[in-house]
């Protein structure tokens, strides 16, 4: 975490934003330095390992591996906090260590909630495919080589090309970043000299992102608990997350506190629409395709519900593009069964995305049950 963003931050317990920082070990220009409090922490010093906490010392957040958690109480997932916090405490000044002690035995004694045991269950079950350092390693190395242009190609022309002409020296955050591919292979912050904020509920994805982009700044935090101060940003973006939530419109909400006025929020979503076929039609069909599965959480948002709350909360809609018909899911699922690398290829997805593009404005216009199955929806705060 970078000093930098001290100051953007809030208590995730009592929104207040006052956070005060030590530093166990942190990174200055490739160097590493020991025991340091926040005034002779720089502001560009990637601190590693150490804590943040409140004036008053009642909460405390653990850094480690660069990134903050920054999750209330209730959110906290007790054996992952226990397991970074315990070896920090005989580094750190007494108060401190008696501080995050404390804290870790409140978390403790906290009554579980509907949301955190949301948040634990994504966690784990993200956390799980880059558990160990090899895992974490392969998934950096796909990020930097695998050439994703069914997701890409989509999401460069209609949804960064929004924020690309004028983003210099502004605030960007992308809620549910995971490993943060997209941003770092499309919208990479270092070409586009932007600041940019990563937020997820995985941390190990988290470590895997912060290897990617290793300028930015990442956090665990939740998507409907952002601990960053309000009307702070000027661009929110989100890439295939919202519908992992239990309550998809509660995080526009949040997205809308910490959004600056004409901000814009830029979001790609499954989605349901009067034409998406029945549970029981769609289970077949993932039976019948084996498309691709997320957790148990895993949803799609209804898209008439998603543009009204956008408009409750006094966004212009700037554009809306469906897409993914049901021809491209026939497609892709009996191409990944013939040839799994075909949608590496460039000028294949452009053509697919092509057809698909025509199909959306012809056939299924025709047809109650053929798509779209997912959209991209570009907003702006009034």
């Amino acid at each position: 975490m970078y000093k930098r963003i001290l100051d953007k931050l809030i208590c995730p317990n009592t929104g207040v934003g006052d956070l005060k920082i030590y530093s166990v070990e942190l990174s200055r220009q490739n160097k590493s330095e020991r025991n340091l409090s926040g005034e002779n922490i720089g502001s560009e010093d990637d601190i590693k390992a150490g804590i943040l906490f409140t004036s008053d010392k009642k909460n405390v957040y653990v850094i480690h591996e660069y990134i903050p958690v920054l999750l209330n109480d209730a959110d906290q997932d007790l054996p992952h906090l226990t397991s970074i916090a315990t070896p920090l405490i005989n580094q750190l000044p007494n108060d401190l260590a008696d501080a995050l002690q404390q804290t870790l035995n409140r978390v403790s004694a906290q009554h579980k909630s509907a949301d955190g045991d949301w948040n634990r269950e994504e966690m784990k079950y993200y956390d799980a495919d880059v558990d160990t350092e090899t895992q974490r390693h392969d998934m950096l190395k796909s990020i930097k080589t695998d050439n994703l242009w069914r997701l890409f190609i989509p999401r460069k022309q209609n949804m960064t090309k929004f924020l690309e002409k004028n983003c210099k020296g502004k605030w960007i955050f992308e809620i549910g970043c995971g490993n943060a591919r997209t941003v770092s292979r499309i919208f990479n912050p270092a070409e586009y000299n932007y600041n940019y904020i990563g937020t997820d509920i995985s941390f190990k994805r988290l470590m895997v992102a912060k290897m990617a982009i290793p300028g930015s700044d990442f956090i665990q935090a939740s998507a409907l608990n952002i601990p960053v101060k309000n009307n702070f940003f000027d661009a929110a973006i989100s890439f295939g997350m919202l519908h992992h939530l239990p309550r998809p419109t509660d995080a526009f909400s949040e997205v809308d506190k910490k959004l600056k006025q004409d901000g814009i929020f830029t979001l790609h979503e499954p989605v349901y629409t009067t034409r998406q076929f029945s549970e029981k039609q769609t289970a077949m069909v993932r039976k019948l395709f084996r498309t691709y599965e997320h957790s148990d959480h895993d949803n799609k948002i209804n898209l008439k519900e998603t543009i009204d709350a956008l408009n409750k909360l006094n966004y212009k809609i700037v554009t809306i593009v469906p897409y993914n018909s049901l021809f491209r899911v026939v497609y892709e699922a009996v191409m990944n069964r013939i040839y799994k690398p075909w949608h590496k290829n460039k000028g294949i997805m452009k053509t697919v995305l092509f057809l698909d593009n025509i199909l959306l404005n012809t056939v299924v216009k025709l047809s109650n049950k053929l798509g779209p199955q997912a959209i991209v929806i570009t907003s702006a705060k009034k």
